[in-house]
Order: structure tokens, then C-alpha cells, then sequence
């Protein structure tokens, strides 16, 4: 038998070990509630804002267009996963030289931040990408030929592929992570979050809809496996409210 194999086992029964420990306080997602409040929000959104937009998205402030056009990008899968790349590199270098456990716990701590961060924003990613394939709505870029009500799905085509934004969903799921972890300046990344999601809306290729939706599924998906990594006890605990919080707050 391979030290491989003795390694995944060795694992295997360490996340068990864990996860068993922790059973009494598994709390259930709320999917539910989540998923019925984002569906009047996206229809709000996509009754009411998205016709208006289309119409005027040609007569919105050039600078403000530039601006926008700017910053999109820091939305892109491959910018935030080229930055936790760096960082857990960074993280990985540094910790191989620290010799007293204190600081490696807390190394191996920032590591696992960082690897969640990185999955929650990959596993966004994929369902939104997956989605806008099977709904194939057209974008604003095209909204005088088809309008808001046309969709054509399973169709690679860019023009066919709005809803949901897949920026959007990136930074949905990349700053609900960072909230959880940084509650205190929870403010701050709501703020820029929501001015990143608004970027795809000014250059004119998502309509308010599409924005909604990314946004409120890369949040769930970002609080769903922040639950998921407190029931193995990593980087997440749950407090008396059944709430994930940081367990670097009760090592510091």
C-alpha cells in the first residue's frame, strides 16, 4: 500500500472525526427563505428595471462608462483566482519558516481562508456559467433587435448569454466570503460589492435582473459552504444563534 493511500485514509478519518464531533450543531442551510426572497427580487427587478435600463443604457455618462469599464474585471474568475493564488502562495512560503506552533496554527488557519474564499467563488462560477448555457437570455447589447424577453438556451453565443452575470456572481460569493470572515467591516465590502455588480449593469452587458441573480447566488453559495466548513470545524464555528463566525476570533 502506497503512503498515498495511507495519506487520503489518514484524511478521510480526520474530516470524520471532525465532522462527527460536531453533529449536535449542524444547522440546516436556509434555502428556502433565500430562495423565495431572491426570486421577487430578481422578478422586481426584471418587471420593473430591466426595460427602462435597456432603453437608456446608450445615454448614460461616458466618464461614468469608462469608469465602470475600468473595474469590471476585478469581478473575473481568473483575477480573484490569480490574487488567493498569490496569497496562498505568499501564506505557504512564509509558514515554512515559522518555527514556534502558534504561528503555524495560525498559518494553516489563513490557508484555509484562502481556500475558501477560492472554492466559493469557483463552485459561483460554474452554476452561473451552467445557467446562463441552459437559459440563454440576450443581453442589453442587443436589446433593440429581441428586447428583454428573448432566450435562446444552449447556445454559446456571448449576446445569448445574460442571465445570470457571472461577474457578479463572483463578487457575490468573493465578498459574502470576505464578510464572514471580516464581519467588523462588513459595510465596506457591501459597498464595493454592490458598486462591482452595478459596473456590468453601466457597460451595458447585463441587465439589473442578471445582476440580482449573480449577486444573490454567489452570496448563498458562499454562506451554504461556509456552513459546510464549520460542520468539518474549519475556518467556521457556529455561535449560539446557529451562525457561522470565524474561529480566529476565539484564537487570537
Amino acid at each position: 500500500m502506497s503512503n498515498t493511500d495511507d495519506d487520503k485514509r489518514g484524511w478521510r478519518s480526520y474530516l470524520g472525526t471532525r465532522y462527527d464531533a460536531r453533529r449536535t450543531v449542524h444547522r440546516r442551510v436556509p434555502w428556502k427563505a433565500f430562495t423565495l426572497s431572491a426570486i421577487n427580487v430578481v422578478a422586481i427587478a426584471f418587471f420593473v428595471f430591466d426595460r427602462p435600463l435597456g432603453q437608456a443604457a446608450e445615454s448614460l455618462s461616458p466618464p461614468l462608462v469608462m469608469i465602470a469599464g475600468n473595474v469590471t474585471d476585478i469581478g473575473r474568475l481568473a483575477w480573484i483566482l490569480a490574487g488567493l493564488c498569490t496569497i496562498l502562495a505568499t501564506g505557504y512560503a512564509v509558514r515554512r519558516r515559522l518555527w514556534k506552533v502558534r504561528r503555524k496554527f495560525r498559518m494553516v488557519y489563513f490557508v484555509q481562508m484562502t481556500a475558501y474564499v477560492g472554492l466559493s467563488v469557483i463552485l459561483a462560477s460554474i452554476c452561473a456559467n451552467t445557467l446562463k448555457f441552459l437559459i440563454g437570455r440576450a443581453r442589453p447589447l442587443i436589446y433593440e433587435q429581441e428586447g428583454i424577453f428573448s432566450f435562446s438556451p444552449l447556445t454559446m453565443d456571448f449576446l445569448h448569454q445574460s442571465f445570470p452575470s457571472g461577474h457578479a456572481a463572483n463578487i457575490g460569493a468573493l465578498f459574502v466570503a470576505l464578510i464572514l470572515l471580516f464581519p467588523h467591516v462588513r459595510l465596506i465590502f457591501i459597498g464595493i460589492g454592490l458598486w462591482l455588480g452595478a459596473t456590468r449593469i453601466i457597460i451595458g452587458v447585463h441587465y439589473p435582473s442578471d445582476v440580482v441573480a449573480g449577486l444573490a447566488l454567489g452570496a448563498w453559495l458562499a454562506f451554504a459552504l461556509s456552513i459546510l466548513f464549520a460542520r468539518f470545524g474549519l475556518v467556521f464555528a457556529i455561535d449560539l444563534e446557529g451562525r457561522p463566525v470565524p474561529r480566529l476570533s476565539k484564537l487570537i
